[in-house]
């Protein structure tokens, strides 16, 4: 598994660097930011995408130049609760004059999450690597790894935070009348036409945005490439996908019930239960897709 990615804002402190370096003994990728303005653009940068877990100075930096101080802490965490909500985050000082109302509040803040780095940053360490290991987000991209690095690094993937949702509704008692997921797939499937055109497979059919039934024939000739079960994923998947992937109007409903043949047809008969386990099919060709790219990247 790929090391647990931390982001660390430790205002460039460069005393602070020998904590970094002895979290390689936790499986910890340490990347350090000097200020807030610099944490935030990392944490909105997709080329960066999937931080397990953020350490924040108890005195946070804001900019470039200015003087590191205790009352930008709350604004500097709120900054990333805002940006990452879903992103744990851990606050440390090393500084020995930090007064006990700033700890009190960095405390409280952080929900406990606050580690005095004077005495030691081994209970911060183990903390972090206990809290993302137990972490449904860490255990699903942990469960499909190749599948997630597959699909991180593609471009126009923008991040991953669609698939994870994917697969985390995946085992929700009401994931098969869930009408977004043929959707979902097809916008996914639309990052992967458009990476299958880069990487020269749809060279006779390039993916436009629009034509992705017509990509799904393309690659139904290309069996010395695409073997014949990815083959049926990608026509199972852009049928019910497309199909899938508009709203039946109220005023319609008769009519459109009455009328199987319609592609509306699809998105009644997950919602109404008449096809419980399509949605999880979906997925399942989905990820047989996604596997088989990654494979092909190799």
């Amino acid at each position: 598994m790929d090391k647990i990615k931390v982001l660390w804002m430790n205002n460039g402190d460069e005393n602070l660097l020998v904590f970094a370096e002895s979290a390689n003994f936790y499986n910890f990728s340490i990347i350090t930011c000097n200020n807030m303005h610099e944490c935030k653009n990392k944490l909105s940068d997709y080329s960066n995408r999937n931080w397990d877990a953020v350490i924040l100075n108890a005195e946070p930096r804001m900019m470039e130049g200015e003087i590191p101080q205790s009352k930008s802490f709350s604004t500097a965490y709120l900054q990333i609760v805002r940006l990452s909500p879903y992103i744990p985050i851990f606050v440390a000082s090393a500084n020995a004059k930090l007064s006990i109302w700033d700890k009190r509040e960095a405390r409280k803040l952080s929900q406990g999450r606050f580690y005095d780095l004077q005495k030691s940053s081994k209970q911060l360490f183990e903390d972090i690597k206990a809290e993302i290991e137990n972490n449904e987000d860490y255990q699903i991209r942990k469960r499909y790894e190749t599948i997630f690095r597959f699909y991180a690094s593609i471009e126009g993937s923008s991040n991953d935070i669609l698939l994870l949702k994917l697969l985390k509704s995946f085992q929700n008692d009401d994931f098969h009348k869930d009408p977004l997921v043929p959707s979902n797939v097809r916008l996914i499937l639309d990052n992967v036409m458009f990476w299958l055109t880069n990487v020269g497979v749809l060279k006779e059919t390039p993916f436009t945005g629009s034509n992705l039934r017509e990509c799904s024939i393309e690659l139904g000739k290309k069996g010395k490439v695409v073997p014949y079960h990815v083959q049926r994923c990608f026509h199972s998947c852009v049928d019910i996908a497309n199909n899938g992937n508009h709203k039946i109007p109220e005023e319609s409903e008769f009519h459109y019930r009455k009328r199987t043949d319609n592609p509306l047809y699809v998105q009644k008969q997950i919602t109404n239960g008449v096809a419980p386990y399509l949605n999880k099919a979906l997925v399942y060709d989905l990820l047989n897709i996604l596997y088989w790219c990654a494979t092909l990247k190799k």
